[in-house]
């Protein structure tokens, strides 16, 4: 990944300096809002716990006045169903209890039926609504009742009730509830803010009910409208604390609210208490945070724009050459980078522009030299991707040099048949690999549709790391050279006479057609023209190369290209078949060959028909031999079966034919 100067130095300067900012900024607000976090919690822990005492006096009162009425000898006797005896004494402790405490709404006496004995309205015989809770009291044991809002019986009062056990040596007698209205709270709760009025303090039942939030007297939990206080009332009703007195909750956060909380600590099954906060509001960063963040934000920025115009000092000048040199590489050769001041730039530039002057007269000498010479040039920039072609090439050869690369099919390979091409594509992967020089010869089209054979020499140039930097060629025209080669290559390969292939050429191509055909089989047909010499002698040597060249047009004809064919010199000829088909009826093919060889040779001149007699030997491979040799030796051993045989006719090789020669001779 290539990374520019500014953008370098711009995140130099990111490193040195925003960082270190931004770092030092983030760790003192989060400091000082940590710090801040916990001196709030610190402070709203100790006024609610504080406030909770208040209420632990108020509910305490409650809860003597309980116990104390409980204990007189009027109430006992209430409870067990003496009350008419002791009505006037109970009146008189109802009243004083009463002018104690304001809030108290009526007393209540109830039996062990669960019917009520006396209250403050007189309601004798009544049934007790919460004698089930009172029957599963224990000795000594105190009940605070939940919040019951707007009750009918109170006039729409809302109120709660203390309910204890009436005991006497070790025997229940009944249960005394006394019913309060929770305006004994208000007065204290409704001037309890906590945290200068950001924070509040409120108390709930075990229902969720709160007193006095938000200036309410008494708030049901789906109610509440405040986000975040719905959950910490929520979570008051799923709170079951056991007794144990001192334990108080702090630091929790519920919503967008923090909490410190506890319950009353000597009444059991009670009710939960609250300080509440805004997290948002303690948070809050102080002024002279602030203050000091600005004052880095202030030096940063001065900084920042110092760094940025030396930045720009250091970067303008090399984005110049840049864009200079890009207008150089797109054909404005005349362009030459400002030589300003003195200072390194100033050098740099100057010793550009000299550097320029001189390639502008190198490529003009290069061009003046491809112009000179036939050979054609070509240049591949391996950097910019850009092919450079000669004049001269493109006088000879259509190729559109701007679409064109080494290896995208559109170069010179564009102008071979597939062969070629194939072969093209080669040799220059192998000059990629290897990274040296190449050298090959092609046929190519010409502007004029003509073929020609191009000689292509190509040879990389490396950079000092080794790393391929273009690669250059040179195209000449050797279609003449390659023609005469060509020519005289052919000839040395056939027989004049015959334009078959000569012994030489014929037994290679024999050997690579055996040895390419390893698993399949190839024929050999060794054709000896009998009494040849009799017509050289009798009609001239003449008319023996005509029957030559009818003998050789016939072999041509039958073979066709199911093999191919030569000379061996004199009257010998050899056919060898390569293809399957033809091979499996090699019998047939030398019959037919036999019958035009009968039809015989117009002779003109003399007025006649020559017969021509021949005899035919046939070997196959690879089962009469695995080599040319072998198996050309075992075809004229087969030729020369016939020759003793009575000739004009063909014989496929056996190993017997040998023993039988061999005994022929002897005889």
């Amino acid at each position: 990944m290539k990374i520019g100067l500014k953008p370098l130095l711009s995140l130099v300067l990111l490193v040195t300096i925003l960082i270190p900012a931004g770092v030092a900024v983030f760790v003192g607000v989060s400091a000082t809002a940590r710090q801040n976090t916990n001196i709030t919690t610190s402070e709203v822990h100790a006024l609610s716990y504080a406030q909770s005492v208040g209420l632990d006096v108020i509910l305490d009162e409650c809860i003597t006045a309980l116990n104390s009425l409980a204990q007189f000898e009027e109430i006992r006797l209430t409870a067990g169903g003496n009350y008419n005896v002791v009505r006037d004494e109970v009146a008189g402790l109802f009243d004083s209890v009463s002018v104690v405490s304001p809030h108290l709404l009526n007393i209540i006496v109830v039996d062990l039926s669960g019917t009520v004995r006396i209250d403050a309205f007189e309601n004798a015989g009544a049934h007790f609504d919460a004698f089930n809770e009172a029957a599963g009291l224990s000795k000594n044991e105190i009940t605070i009742s939940d919040i019951t809002i707007a009750d009918p019986n109170y006039g729409g009062e809302n109120t709660f009730y203390v309910l204890s056990r009436i005991d006497e040596d070790e025997v229940v007698l009944g249960y005394i509830c006394m019913v309060y209205s929770t305006e004994i709270f208000k007065n204290y709760l409704k001037t309890r803010e906590l945290f200068e009025g950001i924070g509040m303090f409120f108390l709930t039942d075990r229902k969720g009910t709160a007193l006095f939030l938000n200036g309410s007297p008494v708030t049901r939990a789906g109610q509440i409208e405040s986000a975040g206080l719905t959950e910490i009332i929520n979570n008051a009703t799923s709170i079951r604390r056991e007794v144990d007195s001192g334990i108080i909750d702090s630091g929790s956060y519920i919503g967008a609210y923090g909490t410190i909380n506890g319950n009353k600590n000597n009444v059991s099954h009670g009710w939960l208490w609250y300080g509440a906060y805004p997290v948002a509001e303690i948070t809050a960063v102080p002024f002279p945070v602030i203050f000091v963040v600005c004052m880095v934000a202030v030096i940063s920025l001065v900084f920042i724009a110092f760094a940025l115009i030396i930045i720009r000092r250091v970067t303008v000048p090399p984005h110049d050459i840049v864009l200079k040199m890009r207008k150089i590489n797109e054909g404005d050769m005349d362009e030459r980078l400002a030589v300003k001041g003195t200072d390194e730039y100033a050098y740099i530039s100057d010793a550009f522009n000299e550097m320029l002057d001189e390639v502008l007269i190198s490529g003009e000498m290069h061009r003046t030299i491809s112009a000179l010479s036939d050979n054609m040039l070509f240049e591949w920039d391996f950097k910019r991707e850009t092919l450079f072609v000669s004049d001269n090439f493109k006088e000879m050869f259509e190729v559109e040099t701007e679409r064109a690369t080494l290896m995208n099919g559109r170069f010179i390979e564009s102008l071979m048949e597939k062969d070629d091409a194939e072969r093209y594509k080669v040799d220059t992967n192998k000059l990629m690999r290897s990274l040296d020089s190449m050298h090959g010869e092609y046929q190519v089209r010409t502007k004029t549709g003509s073929v020609i054979w191009i000689s292509v020499r190509s040879h990389c140039v490396l950079d000092r790391l080794g790393e391929l930097l273009r690669i250059v060629g040179v195209v000449t025209n050797i279609n003449s050279e390659k023609l005469l080669s060509l020519q005289l290559s052919e000839r040395a390969s056939y027989d004049f006479l015959s334009g078959l292939y000569n012994r030489n050429t014929f037994m290679r191509e024999l050997q690579s057609e055996i040895t390419r055909s390893a698993s399949s089989r190839v024929g050999v047909i060794f054709i000896d023209v009998d009494d040849f010499k009799f017509v050289n002698d009798t009609y001239g040597h003449d008319t023996g190369d005509e029957i030559i060249k009818t003998v050789a047009n016939i072999i041509k004809d039958k073979l066709g290209s199911a093999g191919f064919a030569g000379r061996f010199g004199g009257d010998e000829f050899v056919m060898c078949v390569t293809e399957e088909e033809t091979l499996h009826n090699i019998d047939k093919l030398a019959t037919a060959v036999l019958e035009l060889f009968d039809k015989g040779y117009e002779a003109v001149k003399y007025n006649t028909t020559l017969k021509i007699k021949a005899s035919l030997g046939i070997a196959i491979a690879p089962e009469h031999g695995r080599d040319n040799e072998t198996l050309l030796a075992a075809a004229d051993e087969a030729m020369y079966f016939v020759k003793k045989n009575g000739k004009c006719n063909f014989h496929i090789y056996n190993p017997e034919d040998s023993v039988l020669t061999e005994l022929m001779h002897s005889i």
